[in-house]
Parts: C-alpha cells; sequence; structure tokens
C-alpha cells in the first residue's frame, strides 16, 4: 500500500472561534498562540472569513491589519482566507463581487501577507468563478475552489465529479469539498470522494467538513485513504460540534498508521490549544463540546455558527423540544427559495425567516433582504423552484440598485473603499489600523481577583477580601 500524503489547514482563528466562541477573538487573541502554531508544520493557517471580516468591523478592527499581524507573527505558515463571492450583507449593488472589487480585494489580502485563498461561489457560476480563480493567480495567490456539499436527495457522486473537473478546467489550483453543514456522511464519502479524486487527476482534493452529527471525525479519518489530500481541522479548545475535527484527534489516531507520514507536531498543536484554553477560561468563552447525533441536521442543513446560534435561540426561547420542528419549517423556506445551498449569503437568511415564522409570524410577512435578492436573481440561477408569488411581490431589479446608495460613486483602488465594498458599509464606518496591537496576555490569580470584585464592587457598599498575603477593600463614595 502507497504513503497517503495528507496536509492539514489549522481554521481555529476563523470557523472554529465563530461556531463555539461566537466570534470572539479579537486581533490580540489571534496572536497568542502564533508560536505554537507556526512550528507545528501544518499546511496552513486561516485568519480571515467572511465571518470575521464582519466581526473585525463590528469590534471596530481593521481586517487586512488581521492578516498584517499574522503575516508577522506566524513565520514561515502559509496563511489562508475563504472569500465568498456573493456576500451576505445584501446590500444592493454590492453584494455580488465583481471583478473589478475582487481584483482589488485580493490583490490587498495578498499584499497584506496572504498566500492562499479558498473562493466560494454557492451558485457555482462558472464565470463568476473563473474570473475570481484568474485575479487570485495574478495577485500571486493560490486558488482553491469550493465545491459545496448538501444532503438532498438525487445529486449522485457522477453530478459532484462534474461540477469539480468544471472547476479545474476553471483554473482552480485545489479543490475543496466544503461541508460546512456536516452532513456528509462515512458511507457517502466513500463513495464520493474518489469519485471527485477520479475526476481532478492531478489537482489535489480538499476537504471542510464539520461535525454537527458526531460523524465528521469519521469522515476526516477516512479521507485520507480515498484520495483527499488536505483536511481543515480546528484545535480541542474550538473544534466539534458546529466546528471542525479536532486535528490532535486525528493525529493521535493516524500516527499508529504507518501509511502517514509528515503528520503536524502534536506538541506543538497542544501547546497552541493550551493558550486558546486559557483565553476561554479567562474570558468565559463556552466551552466546545460535541453534539449527540440527530436527523435534524440533515433536514436544516444550517451550516456551523448559523447552527450554533439557532440552538442557542431554541433554548433561550425554551423550545429545545420544537427543534425538529424548526427544521422542517426552515428545510420549507429553501425549498421555495429555489434549494440554494447551505452556505452564506443564503443559510443565515433563510433560517432567520424561519425563526420569524417559528414565533408565529405569518409567512412571508417580512422578507429578509438576502431572500428578496435571491428572489429578483441578483446573485444567479437556482437548481429549484422559486415561489412565483413571492417573486412577484419583490419586482424586478431597480436602475437605483446597480450602485449601492452606501458606497458612493464607485470601486477605486483604495483599501478602505474596497474592504467598504466588500462588508457593504459606508466608507466611513470602517476602523482606523490600530497602531500597535500586543498579544494577549493572561492574568495572574491576582489580577482575575481583582478585576472580578472591581465588576462587581457597584453592588456593595464595602467589599473586603482577606487572605493569606491578600487584603483588598473596595469602598463606595458618597
Amino acid at each position: 500500500m502507497s504513503n497517503h500524503q495528507i496536509s492539514f489547514t489549522d481554521t481555529s482563528l476563523t470557523d472554529g472561534q465563530s461556531a463555539v466562541w461566537a466570534g470572539a477573538m479579537d486581533n490580540r487573541m489571534l496572536l497568542a498562540p502564533a508560536n505554537a502554531l507556526s512550528s507545528s508544520g501544518l499546511a496552513a493557517v486561516e485568519v480571515l472569513s467572511p465571518a470575521v471580516l464582519d466581526e473585525c468591523l463590528a469590534r471596530n478592527e481593521h481586517p487586512l491589519q488581521r492578516v498584517e499581524l499574522a503575516s508577522r507573527r506566524y513565520g514561515s505558515v502559509p496563511l489562508r482566507a475563504t472569500v465568498n463571492l456573493l456576500a451576505e450583507h445584501g446590500c444592493p449593488g454590492a453584494d455580488v463581487l465583481g471583478s473589478t472589487a475582487l481584483d482589488g480585494w485580493l490583490t490587498a489580502l495578498a499584499a497584506a501577507g496572504l498566500q492562499q485563498v479558498v473562493l466560494l461561489d454557492p451558485l457555482l457560476d462558472l464565470v463568476r468563478l473563473k474570473a475570481a480563480l484568474e485575479s487570485a493567480t495574478t495577485a500571486g495567490l493560490t486558488g482553491i475552489a469550493a465545491l459545496p456539499y448538501t444532503a438532498d436527495d438525487g445529486v449522485p457522486d457522477d453530478t459532484y465529479a462534474e461540477r469539480a473537473a468544471s472547476l479545474v478546467a476553471a483554473g482552480a489550483a485545489r479543490v475543496m469539498l466544503r461541508d460546512e453543514s456536516g452532513v456528509l456522511t462515512p458511507d457517502r464519502a466513500h463513495t464520493l470522494l474518489p469519485a471527485l479524486a477520479e475526476a481532478l487527476g492531478d489537482t489535489p482534493l480538499d476537504l471542510h467538513t464539520r461535525c454537527h452529527t458526531a460523524l465528521g471525525t469519521v469522515v476526516a479519518l477516512e479521507a485520507g485513504r480515498l484520495g483527499v489530500r488536505g483536511i481543515d481541522t480546528a484545535l480541542p479548545s474550538v473544534a466539534n460540534g458546529p466546528s471542525l475535527p479536532s486535528l490532535p484527534s486525528l493525529i493521535r489516531v493516524l500516527r499508529h498508521d504507518e501509511h502517514y507520514q509528515d503528520l503536524p507536531v502534536l506538541d506543538a498543536l497542544l501547546s497552541a490549544d493550551a493558550i486558546l484554553a486559557e483565553i476561554a477560561d479567562q474570558e468565559g468563552f463556552p466551552a466546545a463540546t460535541p453534539w449527540p447525533f440527530d436527523l435534524a441536521a440533515y433536514v436544516h442543513q444550517l451550516p456551523g455558527a448559523v447552527a450554533a446560534d439557532v440552538h442557542r435561540a431554541l433554548r433561550e426561547r425554551g423550545r429545545w423540544a420544537d427543534l425538529h420542528q424548526f427544521a422542517a419549517e426552515c428545510a420549507a423556506v429553501r425549498r421555495e427559495m429555489g434549494s440554494p445551498p447551505m452556505v452564506a449569503p443564503f443559510a443565515r437568511a433563510i433560517a432567520e425567516q424561519a425563526m420569524c415564522h417559528f414565533d408565529g409570524e405569518q409567512r412571508y410577512e417580512s422578507l429578509r433582504p438576502v431572500l428578496r435578492r435571491l428572489l429578483q436573481g441578483v446573485y444567479g440561477t437556482v437548481t429549484g423552484d422559486l415561489r412565483k408569488d413571492l417573486q412577484a411581490r419583490v419586482g424586478s431589479i431597480l436602475s437605483s440598485e446597480i450602485v449601492s446608495p452606501m458606497l458612493g460613486s464607485g470601486i477605486g483602488t483604495d483599501e478602505d473603499v474596497l474592504l467598504a465594498w466588500v462588508a457593504g458599509v459606508p466608507v466611513a464606518g470602517v476602523p482606523r489600523r490600530d497602531d500597535e496591537v500586543t498579544p494577549y496576555e493572561p492574568l495572574t490569580p491576582y489580577e482575575s481577583l481583582t478585576r472580578g470584585l472591581l465588576e462587581r464592587a457597584g453592588r456593595y457598599a464595602t467589599l473586603t477580601v482577606r487572605a493569606p498575603g491578600i487584603h483588598i477593600h473596595l469602598q463606595q463614595e458618597g
């Protein structure tokens, strides 16, 4: 038997923390595990995604500075980003990244220190993807084309193989089967992955899968034997559940198989994870926990962070027992929207629409902006049938929507203008770069105690703590 040459990319800083920590990892935290991760033998570290871009802006951090900081601190390990050609903000005129905007954005990412980019077009518009892959090559980036996977009945392996081959013809250096909903089963993997590998020939096949159904780790373990050359993973503190398989867990199994060579350094990965665990403990971030197997995932097919948000919302409503009812409504909305792949920009909009109905709103009394744009045909052609009454309700695209009023007269080469276009925000809303960003520093036990007391001191007239070597006295003025 020949050796299985397989590489691993870490997505802890993007999809992992988005799914488990609700996107709370700031730029200081990004730098904390740099030394350990950069010495672990990873094929790449992903530092930016559409979700992280939005998370940065919400914290008033500049996304390009995030890439620049990582480039300086992560040494020789290649940095990767994921770019969706269909933006999730639903801002008219800016929700489809045209060639001008994409050329400038990929050039800016490369200048900031990026080496690889995953290009995702959920509707697999080959004209758009070909132009995007050419832009990536021109910018000096390795262009990885994403092939969305769904659990829909009636889509055979041959169809996926044809789609994969078309991505190679469009110029992809690698093709990634992207199972963001974690619905790829081991049985399907045993037929689908070899079919894809054969169709791709010498072009490497990558896999991005999740652990919604607790089967992601099993699929990842089998992938190397089935023709996959690269796998996306996460560190244990932000793995499993709505996130990706834990790389240390995979390595512990694979290193007992003599056919796997040059695996990442386990001790370095565990050191990086210990840093993330310390951050989580100090900041009160939730722990990563596996999700039990549940058929609801195959019905709603919601991707990582969206699925996590829905689970949280149902628990807060006291309606966790109604998960399958929600899943059915989610699937119904998706069908009525032409059955688009359950990835951004469609997945969150479908989930939010379904939640409105689930909460008692008359069906489609309101309509999410992304779904309105989908019905208008802005994003392209979907495989299923759209509801004709909803199409008639939203009407056709207005000429005033050709250029976004939020952004002004057009796109230039200025990075802040490009960022505003990609994010769908006013140029004035783009944050400034910080003069200096220092790595996250964990607090000592004394500092943690003091900070906790200060946070609670307002509830008491006097607060005193005495212990060996410690005397803290806080008293309200007046």
